[in-house]
């Protein structure tokens, strides 16, 4: 009777009906049925509904019947059967989200024609092997050449640089402080992260770096001059130690984004067609060629790599684009391909196609701390066929 009570709880939470004790009561069950197939399905739940829109009333039955096809899981169609007399309104978007936004870490996928929903009819296809995410890992390049592992390094000191210490904390950051006054003799460090990897520095003026996977970092072992200068590649989040009189320029490419103390994030891959600036806090100006433009909070640079051109967007989604470094992958209205991008940076894997991608989109929420069936498992709910053949993953779109 508890496990129908159950999967009652959990048909009204994808239907988006649930009151505040029902979704309390489902969330403690979660919370002591950690390994439990249902428990894996509400971690992947919605998130993405309006205030004013139920999901499909047969959709709930079939997202269990494709995943687990072998729970005969009563859902919408015994609502009845338990209904009390207390009456329900649709509070999802304020209380399920709220009350079980740890667990909730949704994905619903639209496709690009009419926002109709796209369900498989079959069971996903079970894959034989597996892939662990990704995590802390990055070699640090001194100024004379030589690496160091970071991921495999002792914790504590690691060397220095001039009048710079660098040490590895008990926490895994890397940290680089100056002592006494800087030298005139200036030293390139570098810090890269694989495919698989990620990475968080302290500057030697105290600013925090934080480097996606397939990114890098090159900066002075100590800060001299009229500015604070740094290159990067791929994508670092920035949050700038403020000091008016040395301005912090970070340089992609052909790009430089000038701050003096700030929060920003930049994507700069090289299989990207678009670079961008996304401010979160402070002000920043980017410049490429001979255009510039200043950004706002909640404002993003957006460039494409063949141009100078710099497109100003307005009331970004942040959250979205901070994704990475909160351990989630966010998608909204992206197409496959960009998809498998990310996937293939975080899980250190190749992707092919058999067949040609297509132009559906997709908006929703995954964590990247699960392995990349269980990211597989919830992406084939739209259809989409996945096998890992090594380190290479194989899509059927």
């Amino acid at each position: 009777m508890q496990d129908d009570r159950i999967h009652y709880l959990a048909g009204k939470f994808f239907d988006g009906t649930s009151n505040e004790p029902e979704v309390q009561e489902l969330a403690a069950w979660i919370k002591q049925n950690p390994d439990d197939e249902l428990a894996l399905v509400l971690e992947n739940a919605w998130q993405n509904f309006q205030s004013d829109t139920k999901m499909p009333e047969d959709m709930s039955d079939r997202i269990i019947g494709t995943i687990f096809p072998e729970k005969n899981i009563p859902l919408a169609q015994n609502y009845q059967e338990y209904e009390s007399e207390t009456s329900t309104v649709n509070l999802w978007p304020k209380i399920a989200a709220a009350a079980i936004l740890i667990m909730a870490i949704g994905l619903y996928w639209w496709s690009g024609s009419g926002g109709k929903a796209r369900i498989a009819q079959t069971k996903p296809e079970i894959l034989v092997t597996d892939v662990m995410p990704g995590g802390n890992k990055a070699v640090l390049t001194l100024g004379d050449g030589s690496s160091i592992i970071l991921d495999s390094a002792k914790n504590g000191n690691l060397a220095s640089q001039g009048n710079t210490s660098i040490t590895k904390s008990g926490t895994g950051e890397l940290v680089y402080k100056a002592s006494g006054e800087a030298s005139n003799t200036i030293v390139f460090n570098t810090v890269a992260t694989p495919k698989g990897g990620q990475y968080h520095i302290v500057l030697p003026d105290g600013s925090r770096v934080w480097l996606n996977a397939a990114s890098s970092l090159k900066f002075p072992t100590s800060f001299t001059g009229k500015d604070r200068r740094v290159e990067i590649t791929g994508e670092v989040y920035f949050e700038v130690a403020h000091n008016a009189r040395m301005p912090f320029i970070v340089k992609a490419y052909e790009t430089e984004v000038e701050v003096l103390g700030t929060h920003f994030n930049m994507n700069a891959y090289p299989d990207e067609k678009r670079m961008k600036t996304t401010l979160l806090e402070g002000a920043v100006k980017v410049s490429k060629g001979n255009q510039s433009a200043v950004l706002s909070p909640g404002q993003q640079a957006d460039i494409l790599n063949m141009n100078n051109n710099i497109r100003v967007l307005n009331n970004v989604d942040t959250d979205k684009e901070m994704a990475w470094k909160n351990g989630y992958f966010q998608f909204e209205d992206e197409n496959l391909e960009s998809i498998m991008r990310q996937v293939s940076r975080w899980y250190d894997v190749e992707v092919n196609y058999e067949g040609n991608p297509g132009k559906e989109h997709f908006t929703g929420r995954l964590p990247r701390n699960a392995n990349v069936s269980k990211v597989f498992k919830i992406l084939s709910l739209s259809g989409i066929k996945f096998r890992i053949e090594g380190k290479t993953i194989i899509v059927t779109p």
